[in-house]
């Protein structure tokens, strides 16, 4: 019996020094949790920094080192995400790496929580974590760049549903596409700064509109397909500064400063998205319709036919070789959208809200910015054009 018990203690004894011995001395157990990292004996380091962790549960480095190898390991991912935001908050150009006492974090902090992101399916903190690790990043390798956008692609095609085929032919615009972008290689004679504001920098592109309070932005993407909105172009650095205070004032306090003739990042000028001027701007009228159907050629389908019994106020526009069938016309979405329910309730599945500039398809989003715009300047009109109440004159008695 003694003989199995020694044995015992003896196989225990050689299986804590095999995967993560923790010795009690903290450098050196940080130091060999750091080897195990590089040469991804991610077990042994998981074990060496959970302990080191419980130790020194405020010391933002081991949170991120501790969070850092369970999602390598794609292992309890909650955990992982609540360790990394919380290590997130100590981050640190300056870090030093590899150095026992060093309590902030790096820049890859947010590589590895947009990692944790989408392993665990949230896609949408994926992306918002993927832009602010390109708004801090250094450019030190820029294949974690690339590896963030290829974890946040292969999140959203997780979460996308099968493809199903369609019963009917219909055009539905709001059906996801590949983006079609039209792009200009700038050129500059000089080698002399030019001073500009980043508002943002996105993977998915969008209209300079969506930008609120905003205008004069342009558009630039890199060789990784990131896209940047700067405004201004100054040879002073000061005139830049006054611009960004204005700009975080207008609602957008991560703007930062930029040097706009950095050739990594803004050498190619983006001048269209989708066919479309990336300005794009509305003028003059503009009204939401419910889209009940589309069809093409010169017959229309026989489920149409039904609709026009139906329905009143049906209107007929010809619109990228389509005949489109709309329903009512509203200057308020909320509107145009209640409507569109009730058409739903009559059959009419397919049925949805869109905007228009007259006789031209416009973007919902755009259309619901301008409507606001319009409103909120007719009211200041209106405002200025009320009389002022004149005080009256006290009577002495």
């Amino acid at each position: 019996m003694k003989k199995i018990t020694f044995l015992l203690f003896i196989a225990l004894s050689f299986t804590q020094l095999s995967f993560g011995q923790v010795s009690g001395n903290f450098e050196k157990d940080f130091n060999t949790a750091i080897v195990d990292l590089a040469d991804n004996k991610l077990h042994e380091a998981k074990v060496i920094l959970a302990e080191l962790y419980r130790r020194d549960s405020i010391n933002a480095n081991l949170a991120y080192l501790y969070g850092q190898s369970l999602v390598r390991l794609d292992t309890n991912l909650p955990y992982a995400i609540h360790l990394l935001k919380k290590a997130s908050k100590a981050y640190t150009p300056e870090y030093r790496r590899g150095h026992y006492d060093e309590r902030r974090v790096s820049e890859y902090v947010y590589y590895y929580l947009l990692m944790a992101y989408s392993l665990n399916g949230d896609c949408d903190k994926t992306l918002e974590t993927l832009n602010l690790f390109y708004k801090i990043y250094s450019y030190a390798n820029e294949w974690y760049l690339v590896d963030g956008q290829r974890l946040h692609l292969e999140c959203e095609q997780r979460e996308r549903p099968p493809k199903e085929e369609p019963v009917v032919e219909i055009k539905d615009e709001r059906k996801a596409k590949k983006h079609i972008i039209g792009t200009k290689e700038v050129q500059y004679t000089d080698k002399t700064a030019l001073y500009g504001v980043q508002v943002s920098a996105l993977i998915e592109p969008v209209f300079t509109y969506e930008f609120k309070n905003l205008k004069n932005i342009e558009v630039y993407v890199d060789e990784n397909g990131v896209y940047r909105y700067i405004i201004g172009r100054f040879l002073f650095e000061a005139q830049a500064k006054r611009l960004l205070k204005a700009i975080q004032e207008a609602g957008y306090p991560d703007a930062f400063i930029v040097n706009v003739k950095d050739k990594k990042r803004y050498k190619e000028e983006v001048i269209t998205l989708d066919q479309e001027s990336v300005h794009k701007v509305l003028v003059g009228k503009v009204d939401f319709r419910v889209q009940v159907g589309a069809f093409k050629g010169d017959t229309i389908p026989e489920d149409m036919m039904n609709i026009y019994l139906q329905l009143d106020s049906l209107s007929q526009v010809e619109y990228n070789g389509y005949s489109i069938i709309t329903a009512g016309s509203f200057d308020n979405y909320d509107a145009a959208e209640l409507f569109a329910e009730i058409i739903h309730d009559m059959g009419v599945e397919d049925a949805y809200v869109t905007a228009w500039n007259y006789n031209k398809k416009v973007d919902i989003k755009q259309a619901r910015l301008y409507l606001e715009e319009q409103q909120k300047a007719q009211e200041e009109a209106d405002s200025d054009a009320e009389p002022e109440e004149k005080p009256q004159k006290s009577r002495r008695k």
